[in-house]
């Protein structure tokens, strides 16, 4: 785990060495996506993303029961980093952040709504590159359904400046997770974003 941690953290960086971004234009690519599935029906998607140097990975959720995907995300986090480990501070920071968006999201939908409810939207970012490394928690507008999303805007809500090791790691602990990778088929997923990032 040590090992592959701080591979990860020599090929963020590399990309700083390899990639000069724009400071005044946002490029993005797609590397990976993969759907996320609760109780049958398709919620969302997580992206690993190129986004100016950096690589993102990008939850986009889409539920009328975010609360309780909230609560599945807690026992997650609680499960990956236990009160001894490194990075559990920023872990419970994070779930935090996250239960605050959460209600927040939930009031402007009730002040906002009359009749059925919609679902609330909230997006995820772990954000790792040359430009620092941290997580951002937003809402959105998009075409189409998950998990085909065509983002419209993206509205940041709460900006988190985390453990830099918690944030590399957390972001392959999501891939692993919702895309169902194993290691090997990941760390090929995160060297070809690094290459590509270098173009």
């Amino acid at each position: 785990m040590i090992n592959a941690l701080r591979s990860w953290l020599l090929i963020c960086a590399s990309a700083a060495v390899a990639v000069i971004a724009d400071a005044t234009t946002t490029t993005e690519r797609i590397v990976h996506r993969c759907p996320i599935v609760a109780a049958d029906a398709t919620i969302g998607e997580v992206r690993l993303l190129l986004r100016n140097g950096s690589t993102v990975v990008q939850t986009l959720l889409q539920t009328v029961l975010m609360k309780r995907v909230v609560a599945e995300i807690r026992k997650k986090e609680e499960s990956n980093w236990p009160a001894e480990r490194p990075g559990a501070n920023s872990a419970r920071h994070y779930v935090s952040a996250l239960e605050r968006v959460q209600q927040r999201l939930w009031r402007q939908r009730t002040r906002n709504t009359r009749g059925p409810n919609p679902p609330q939207r909230l997006a995820i970012e772990f954000v790792s590159g040359p430009g620092g490394s941290w997580v951002e928690l937003a809402t959105f507008t998009a075409q189409g359904n998950p998990p085909n999303f065509e983002i419209e805007t993206l509205t940041p809500l709460e900006r988190l400046s985390l453990e830099p090791a918690y944030i590399a790691e957390n972001l392959r602990l999501i891939l692993l997770d919702a895309c169902h990778l194993d290691r090997p088929r990941l760390d090929e997923l995160l060297r070809r974003a690094v290459r590509e990032a270098g173009r």
